[in-house]
């Protein structure tokens, strides 16, 4: 006979709680030293678990990375999906970079803890994959490679790096430099459609 499986409510509830707390704790220690320097131990203590509690819920700094995203992005109100359109995606920058000044200390932490080009979260990965994507659809007079660079363009700019350089160098909130990106964003894509773009030079080319 096979045993049930059983959901508690409460148990669950538990969980979730224990989840929050530890990136609470993460978001506070990023505000207060480099990414680099937390340990899973000071994680831990911060939040009032043990240190194995860490590892059970999130088992590398990957994961850790990961669920401060989809916190920015549950409590932002943003979808992961850039819109269907690039002219749609200038028209939402706007709000893509006035959002995040309401979240500031979780978007902060998890602009400094995606800096690591090498540990980018899932839903970065995928708004770059989804972008590249609608640069090859938009602009088929241009190569792959051209593609590759355009789109590594216009994504730099709609990043939280961006938003977060921005704010802590500058001193620019969000309603302050998203219409400043809206506009380089209009310029480049309007300039990229007149065939302005520099083209990739073929090094196989004598």
């Amino acid at each position: 006979m096979k045993g049930r499986s059983y959901t508690s409510p409460l148990r669950d509830a538990q969980a979730r709680q224990t989840r929050e707390a530890i990136l609470d704790a993460l978001t506070e220690l990023l505000s207060e030293q480099p990414a680099d320097q937390i340990s899973t131990r000071e994680i831990a203590a911060r939040a009032g678990v043990s240190q194995p509690t860490v590892y059970r819920y999130f088992p590398d700094r990957q994961a850790l990375l990961d669920g401060l995203s989809d916190r920015v992005d549950a409590l932002g109100g943003a979808d992961r999906a850039y819109p269907p359109t690039l002219d749609d995606l200038v028209a939402y920058t706007n709000y893509l970079f006035d959002a995040p000044d309401s979240l500031a200390p979780l978007a902060t932490a998890e602009a400094v803890l995606n800096a690591d080009p090498r540990r980018f979260s899932q839903s970065s990965r995928e708004r770059t994959a989804y972008l590249q994507r609608l640069v090859a659809e938009e602009f088929p007079e241009y190569g792959e490679r051209d593609h590759v660079r355009i789109t590594a363009l216009l994504r730099n700019l709609v990043t939280i790096q961006t938003w977060l350089h921005m704010r802590e160098e500058f001193g620019l909130a969000g309603t302050e430099s998203g219409p400043v990106v809206t506009w380089a964003l209009e310029t480049l894509i309007r300039e990229i459609r007149a065939g302005n773009f520099p083209r990739a030079i073929n090094r196989g080319s004598s």
